[in-house]
C-alpha cells in the first residue's frame, strides 16, 4: 500500500518507500539503472522501446523512472549496488558464438553486491505504481527485500531469495545492447522473475522451494568468481519477441 502524508493544502504527498525513511522530497528514481541504457544509444540516435506492435523511440531514453518512490539519499544507497553491476557488465567483452551450455568465467566478481543490484531493480519495480510495472509485485517479500537492501536484514538469512545468471551468446548480435524488463515466469513449480541486461539473463527466485538442481551451481548470491552457462541468444524467448516486433514494424511500414 502506498504511504502518503498530507501537505498544507490537504493534498496527499508521496513518502519515500525505503524502510524507516519519512522523507517527502522525492527524486527521479530509475527502475532499471540508467547506466545500463546510456551506452546503448548511437552517437546521433535514440534508444528504442520495443513492444509487440513494433519499436518506437523511447519516451524516456534512459529508461522509465518514478518520481514517487524514493528520496535522493535512499536512491543513492541503492546506487552503490547499481554502480557495481553497471561497471561489471560494462567491463565484459561482447557476446561470443559460444554454444548453449558452455561455461563463461570471470575471476573477479562480487556476487553479494551484484545480487543486491538485481534485487534493487525488482524492489523498485514492485513499489512503483507506473503502468509498465503494475504486474511486478513481490508480495510479502517486498518489505523483506527492502530491509536487505538497506542493511536491516542479511540476504544469507533468506535462502528463498536467490539470483542465478546465464550469459547470452551470439555471433550476430551484441546482446549487451538489449534490455529486457523483468517479468514473472514459472520455472517448473517455482516463482521466478526473469530480466535481461548487460548481456545476461537474470533469474531471481523468490520462492521457499530450492532452485532446480541444474541451476544451483549458477546462483551468485555469495560468489567471489563468476562461472555461468551460455545460452544462445537466438534460442531465447526474448529474441523471438524482438523478431516478432520487427516483423510487425515491417508490416506497418509496407
Amino acid at each position: 500500500m502506498k504511504v502518503v502524508r498530507r501537505g498544507d493544502e490537504g493534498m496527499p504527498l508521496a513518502q519515500c518507500r525505503a524502510p524507516d525513511c519519512d522523507a517527502t522530497k522525492l527524486c527521479k528514481a530509475h527502475i532499471i539503472p540508467q547506466g545500463f541504457a546510456r551506452p546503448l544509444s548511437e552517437a546521433d540516435g535514440h534508444n528504442k522501446a520495443v513492444r509487440a506492435g513494433g519499436a518506437k523511440p523511447a519516451n524516456q531514453p534512459l529508461g522509465p523512472f518514478d518520481l514517487n518512490i524514493l528520496c535522493s539519499e535512499c536512491d543513492g544507497k541503492l546506487g552503490v549496488f547499481d554502480e557495481y553491476a553497471i561497471n561489471f557488465c560494462g567491463s565484459l567483452p561482447a557476446s561470443s558464438a559460444a554454444p548453449t551450455g558452455s561455461l563463461y568465467r570471470q575471476s573477479e566478481f562480487n556476487g553479494a553486491i551484484f545480487a543486491r543490484a538485481m534485487l534493487a531493480i525488482l524492489w523498485r519495480a514492485s513499489i512503483s505504481v507506473r503502468e509498465e510495472w503494475i504486474e511486478i509485485t513481490l508480495g510479502r517479500y517486498e518489505s523483506i527485500i527492502g530491509n536487505i537492501l538497506f542493511g536491516l536484514s542479511n540476504l544469507p538469512d533468506f535462502p528463498e531469495i536467490e539470483i542465478a545468471l546465464l550469459r547470452y551468446a551470439s555471433a550476430d548480435h551484441d546482446a549487451r545492447r538489449f534490455i529486457f524488463n523483468p517479468f514473472r515466469i514459472r520455472s517448473g513449480n517455482l516463482n521466478v522473475f526473469s530480466m535481461g541486461l548487460g548481456g545476461f539473463q537474470v533469474l531471481a527466485k523468490i520462492d521457499q522451494r530450492p532452485f532446480h538442481k541444474e541451476m544451483r551451481p549458477y546462483i551468485v548470491n555469495a560468489s567471489t568468481s563468476l562461472i555461468v552457462p551460455h545460452v544462445r541468444f537466438e534460442e531465447t524467448a526474448e529474441y523471438a519477441f524482438f523478431q516478432s516486433a520487427a516483423q510487425a514494424d515491417r508490416r506497418r511500414k509496407a
